[in-house]
């Protein structure tokens, strides 16, 4: 399913979620109407485990949207058993459309909460289950945007912190840096506190806690070095990791580019040349792909990819902007094509492994 072009994924342990709130909404309803009927509670449960699903996706939909408005691709919302995800391929430009960002969530849950609870006042009757409903599921809401409101980066409200201190600070590195040890700091937080109620409340709450904890510090962590390789491809210029390679002609035997280009180069393509000019790609893979009986049939053009099958970049481009556009390439080689801006001439080729060599160089300099 999609939405705005946004792929729609339900992980399967959704399907817990779904459970839980069915049981303790179920619960809620016993505690207040003890002779309810056994399809009264299966009815409050199975909803209200429908409602939380629906009000996550709301959740998230208001950061996926907002995000396309500020200019970002959003690839797909991911539901799964701590909630949901919204897949952005960048990070937020600037400290404001991060907060924006941030904060819809958490007011688009607030929302749909007031809204839940305002029916509890329509001059109309309602059976008990259905005011009951209405009235879980809001404040299930209310708690859902408080909970995301915590300084608990990568959720919502870590992200607010991270708006500010980027805003103060003027450097966005330094405002994840901080907000990744806020973060770390509330999941190990939670952890201490489920070991503890799982020695004097209850088992099932703590160990809850302590996945909740462990979950959020690992995020605090992996979000913080996802930032810093962004932040790293952005200072990377296609034109300084521009290496030279070796070229090979359109009519030699494939036989002959084994011997003397791959085996003797240490290269896993080669561009393809013909009367002076680039017209194609051969890729080791596409080798292995014809038998070896067969490899003396074969000339470099007959199984050379064309390079309008590759993506072009400019040699003034960054990193970042490479890795966006081989991201999108359907199929192996991720390769891009490097042209020169004013001439358009091609000048080069780049792919995945210059760009992550790249980034080792300058892992120091952090």
């Amino acid at each position: 399913m999609k939405i705005k072009g946004i792929k729609i994924k339900i992980h399967f342990s959704t399907l817990l979620i779904v459970a839980l709130v069915g049981f303790y909404s179920a619960a809620f309803y016993l505690s207040l109407v003890p002779d309810a009927s056994i399809w009264e509670l299966t009815l409050v449960g199975v909803i209200n485990g429908i409602i939380i699903i629906f009000s996550i996706l709301i959740h998230e939909l208001s950061h996926s949207l907002m995000a396309l408005r500020h200019g970002l691709n959003v690839s797909e919302i991911e539901l799964y058993l701590f909630g949901g995800v919204s897949k952005m391929e960048e990070e937020p430009r600037t400290p404001k459309s991060e907060f924006i960002i941030s904060i819809v969530g958490p007011l688009s849950s607030f929302i749909l909460g007031t809204v839940f609870l305002m029916f509890l006042y329509l001059p109309i009757f309602l059976p008990v289950w259905v005011l009951v409903t209405l009235f879980y599921s809001g404040i299930t809401n209310i708690g859902l945007g408080i909970f995301n409101l915590l300084p608990a980066f990568p959720m919502d409200g870590g992200r607010v912190l991270r708006a500010f201190l980027w805003n103060r600070r003027k450097d966005l590195l330094s405002a994840t840096k901080t907000a990744s040890k806020v973060g770390t700091f509330f999941g190990y937080s939670l952890m201490v506190l489920g070991f503890i109620q799982m020695l004097f409340i209850g088992f099932f709450g703590g160990f809850w806690l302590i996945l909740m904890g462990s979950f959020l510090s690992s995020a605090a962590k992996r979000s913080y070095y996802q930032t810093k390789n962004e932040v790293m491809l952005s200072n990377i210029i296609v034109r300084d990791i521009l290496a030279q390679k070796f070229v090979v002609p359109y009519e030699l035997p494939l036989i002959d580019a084994i011997r003397y280009y791959f085996m003797a180069f240490n290269q896993y393509y080669f561009p393809v040349v013909d009367a002076g000019e680039f017209v194609g790609i051969l890729h080791l893979e596409d080798i292995k792909q014809i038998p070896i009986e067969k490899r003396t049939e074969y000339i470099v053009g007959d199984i050379a990819k064309n390079l309008s099958e590759f993506p072009i970049v400019f040699d003034e481009e960054s990193g970042k902007d490479v890795i966006k556009k081989l991201r999108k390439m359907n199929k192996k080689p991720y390769i891009a094509v490097v042209k020169e801006r004013e001439e358009q001439n091609i000048i080069g080729f780049i792919g995945e492994s210059e760009v992550i060599s790249a980034i080792k160089s300058q892992l120091n300099a952090y």
